[in-house]
């Protein structure tokens, strides 16, 4: 990503002669390149040769998101397969670790907004206490999809006249039942009309299930002294990371 935003920022004749004398950014995005797809490469063949042994010594071939590129004609060209595999290796690094990084952030600076998350879990979280979960309490995907507040709390972002408040409320309805509309060109985190992110509502999911889960059984303390700014990149990354302290809450 580093180097995608080198590219941006300078002319494109500029990088282009690093990346033909192989110096700079473009070196080490070269090195990185060839180490994936040599990985790649020597995963491609360790699955053409890889069976499973079962009943009676018959050999059956193992079903993966590998086997199904390999096996289909139209994914034949190896740089084709190398680029779709990397692109399913890094996606969710950016959307879900980054985006999680600046939402605890927000929320360890806004307890308020973590107590009303908290009340909007407790229906679910009540029942699978009684269900003898355990005391950690996970929540699944289904036990979070509706949770409008939740989400909510995933969405804001740089919005409006007071941008720099974090502030939830901005993305539901007047009578706080449900999420309003607006129109993903509007909301370019996963961009828009045939260009929208086919991962979208996954990563939304994931997101949801750990920022739940996280709240619901600790209590997230932001630790003094760190500096908190954004990286020099063409995503919103967290230059030093984000340190917090986790207290088990007792609930």
């Amino acid at each position: 990503m580093e180097v995608v935003c080198f590219r941006h920022m300078m002319p494109s004749y500029c990088w282009k002669l690093m990346r033909w004398l192989n110096i700079g950014p473009e070196k080490k995005l070269n090195v990185e390149h060839t180490l994936l797809r040599r990985f790649i490469k020597e995963m491609m063949e360790r699955r053409n040769i890889k069976t499973w042994q079962v009943n009676n010594d018959e050999e059956e071939e193992g079903v993966d998101i590998v086997s199904f590129f390999l096996d289909d004609p139209c994914y034949a060209n190896d740089d084709l397969f190398c680029a779709i595999t990397i692109g399913y290796m890094l996606v969710a690094r950016d959307t879900v670790g980054i985006a999680l990084t600046w939402i605890f952030y927000n929320l360890a600076q806004n307890p308020n907004i973590v107590s009303i998350i908290r009340n909007e879990l407790s229906p679910v979280a009540s029942h699978k206490v009684v269900a003898g979960v355990g005391t950690m309490v996970i929540f699944e995907p289904d036990e979070t999809r509706s949770l409008s507040y939740l989400r909510a709390a995933l969405m804001e972002g740089i919005w409006g006249k007071d941008c720099l408040d974090y502030n939830p409320d901005r993305w539901l309805l007047k009578d706080g039942d449900g999420l309003r509309y607006v129109p993903p060109h509007k909301f370019l985190a996963f961009n828009s009309g045939p260009r929208m992110c086919l991962g979208k509502e996954i990563a939304v999911m994931q997101m949801m299930i750990v920022v739940a889960s996280t709240l619901w059984n600790f209590d997230v303390h932001l630790e003094k002294g760190q500096s908190i700014e954004p990286k020099a990149s063409c995503i919103l990354e967290m230059k030093n990371g984000l340190m917090v302290k986790l207290k088990k809450r007792e609930v």
